[in-house]
């Protein structure tokens, strides 16, 4: 990979370039660790640019920062590229009343080695915003305040489902651009993504240890039952799935002990995580995977914001929750894929394993019909 380091003067100079008018002379650098989300890519970098007017002044203004340090990539679902980033969110923005700002799309690498991404300066400071993730771990949020950040994210994500759509199903391209040979079937489209992925991580190339983790051979069975019983065939219409998408990729500012604890959260800004965003099955997002112990279910209150915001009942029958039981595989196939460098003690990589063997035991008594 090549070098991605980022020089303060580097970040000063694309900041000038993309908005002139912005009247700030320093510029601090933050990465943002993807390592533990499920939008990481090997190739993609995301940091947080600070801005003030001196370096002795706080920062009154935060802008993201995409990089894409190379489009070269041997995964059978490579990461979108920046061009699509662009392309995806001026759909969203124009469709949607989801909080996006637009972006400056960089590809002349006059500045940096990389395309890159810079999003509009907003007047956020750094240590006023925490993501959703950290604040949940962290018990800053209320039972109550929970549920009505659950409840507004499902209506985001029914806005998504519902408004931004598309004549044909599978990854996301550039402007004005169709496959050579467009599906118009979620079964073909979908299988075929999840036997490449199975493939390759079968493949010489990769790590007999993880392989000898995988159930291969129940996958397969329980797939092919599947598809003879036409399990992902009942969706009609290709939505933008956000996919990879999750908590790790949402800002909310942070309570303070001031904050009176019936005060309604805030969501201050969405990373552009949009590395594997597809046109698919809106059951297929990250968010929507079933809640620990409950059966297979949904989680509720994002449900419910999802319902109220125009959203479809994903899970009216049992085969819509073994269809749920794949996209786990799917998601956690992608997991592994995607952390092929990583070491055996890697957390994301250790849930990916226990999802794949959990999903097959599932999976062999789950209803297809």
């Amino acid at each position: 990979m090549s070098d991605t380091r980022i020089t303060p003067e580097n970040a000063q100079q694309l900041v000038q370039k993309a908005f002139p008018d912005v009247p700030h002379s320093h510029v601090d650098i933050t990465e943002i660790p993807t390592k533990g989300s499920f939008c990481y890519s090997q190739t993609i970098r995301t940091y947080i640019l600070s801005l003030s007017t001196s370096p002795d002044s706080p920062s009154s203004h935060i802008t993201f920062l995409t990089i894409c340090t190379s489009e070269d990539s041997n995964s059978p679902y490579p990461p979108n590229t920046l061009p699509v980033f662009a392309h995806l969110i001026s759909l969203i923005r124009s469709q949607t009343p989801v909080p996006l700002s637009p972006p400056v799309l960089d590809t002349s690498l006059t500045v940096l080695p990389h395309p890159y991404l810079l999003s509009p300066p907003e007047e956020i400071q750094l240590s006023s915003i925490i993501t959703l993730s950290s604040a949940r771990q962290q018990k800053l949020l209320s039972p109550e305040q929970e549920a009505v950040v659950d409840f507004g994210l499902g209506q985001l994500l029914a806005q998504l489902h519902s408004q931004v759509q598309n004549d044909w199903f599978g990854r996301a391209l550039g402007p004005d651009t169709t496959p050579a040979e467009p599906s118009y079937s979620w079964q073909e489209t979908f299988t075929s993504l999840l036997e490449s992925l199975l493939s390759h991580l079968q493949s010489p190339s990769f790590s007999q240890a993880i392989q000898s983790q995988i159930p291969f051979n129940e996958l397969r069975l329980y797939l092919g039952r599947a598809i003879a019983f036409y399990l992902f065939d009942d969706v009609e219409v290709p939505s933008l799935v956000w996919f990879t998408g999750s908590e790790d990729d949402i800002y909310i500012f942070k309570p303070t002990a001031s904050t009176n604890p019936s005060d309604l959260p805030t969501i201050a800004a969405f990373l552009p995580s949009l590395t594997h965003a597809i046109w698919g099955d809106p059951l297929l997002e990250t968010f929507f995977l079933p809640s620990k112990g409950k059966g297979g279910e949904l989680p509720s209150a994002v449900m419910e914001g999802y319902r109220e915001g125009g959203g479809e009942i994903l899970q009216a029958f049992p085969r819509q929750k073994t269809k749920r039981l794949w996209y786990n595989v799917f998601l956690a196939l992608l997991v592994l894929i995607e952390r092929s460098a990583f070491d055996e003690e890697d957390e994301r990589r250790g849930w990916a394993l226990e999802t794949l063997k959990d999903s097959a035991l599932q999976l062999k008594d789950a209803p297809c019909y």
